[in-house]
C-alpha cells in the first residue's frame, strides 16, 4: 500500500489491517496478484466513515497500461479518472447509513496521478480511496459495486470488508454487485 493510500485510510482501518492478522496477511497476496480483468476492494467501516481502497491494473480501465499515447488515448484516459471519481455512479451503500460522498483519491504513475514514475513495460496499476462520510455506516446491511458495470473488462472483484461486526471476504463476479453485510 503506497503511503498516500495509508494516509487516506481511517486510523480503525489502518489498526484492523495491522491488528486482524488474517485480512493483513490476505492483503498481502490480494494486492501482490496483477490480473488482468480482476480488481480488488478493500472497505473499512466506521460509525461516521465508510473507506474503500480500490487496486486494479490499469488495463481494467482502459484497454491498455501505459502512459496514454495519443488524444483518443488520453481521453479514455480522462473519462476513466471521471468515472472513478464519481463514485456514486459504481457505489451504493444501503440508504440506512445516511453516507454522503466525501472524497475521492486516485494514484497510477502512468497516468500521472499522486506522483510515482511508471517504466514503459511495467505492469501499470490504480490504486485510489473513496471516503463517504455517514450518519452511522454500521447501520448499512449491503454495499453495491458497480465496477463491472463501469469498466467493462473488469470481470471478477475481490472484495474484503471489516468492521464492527468482524470480517468478511467475497468475490463479485458475473452480475453480483451486492455485498450483504449481515450476519
Amino acid at each position: 500500500m503506497t503511503t498516500a493510500r495509508r494516509r487516506s485510510l481511517p486510523l480503525a482501518a489502518l489498526l484492523a489491517t495491522a491488528v486482524l492478522p488474517g485480512l493483513a496477511l490476505a492483503q498481502a497476496h490480494h494486492h501482490a496478484a496483477h490480473e488482468h480483468g480482476r480488481a480488488s476492494v478493500d472497505i473499512a467501516i466506521e460509525r461516521t466513515q465508510l473507506t474503500l481502497s480500490l487496486d486494479t491494473p490499469l488495463d481494467n480501465l482502459l484497454g491498455f497500461e501505459r502512459a496514454p499515447r495519443n488524444a483518443t488515448e488520453r481521453q479514455a484516459a480522462d473519462a476513466a479518472v471521471a468515472r472513478l471519481r464519481a463514485a456514486d455512479g459504481w457505489v451504493r451503500i444501503d440508504p440506512k447509513a445516511g453516507c454522503t460522498l466525501a472524497e475521492v483519491m486516485l494514484e497510477s504513475a502512468a497516468l500521472g496521478l499522486g506522483g510515482g514514475t511508471h517504466r514503459e513495460g511495467e505492469h501499470a496499476e490504480m490504486e485510489g480511496s473513496v471516503t463517504y462520510r455517514c450518519t452511522d455506516a454500521t447501520q448499512a446491511t449491503y454495499i453495491e459495486l458497480g465496477l463491472a458495470d463501469a469498466f467493462k473488462r473488469v470481470r471478477t472483484v475481490d472484495v474484503q470488508v471489516a468492521g464492527p461486526n468482524g470480517q468478511l471476504k467475497r468475490t463479485l463476479g458475473g452480475k453480483t454487485r451486492r455485498i450483504s453485510l449481515s450476519r
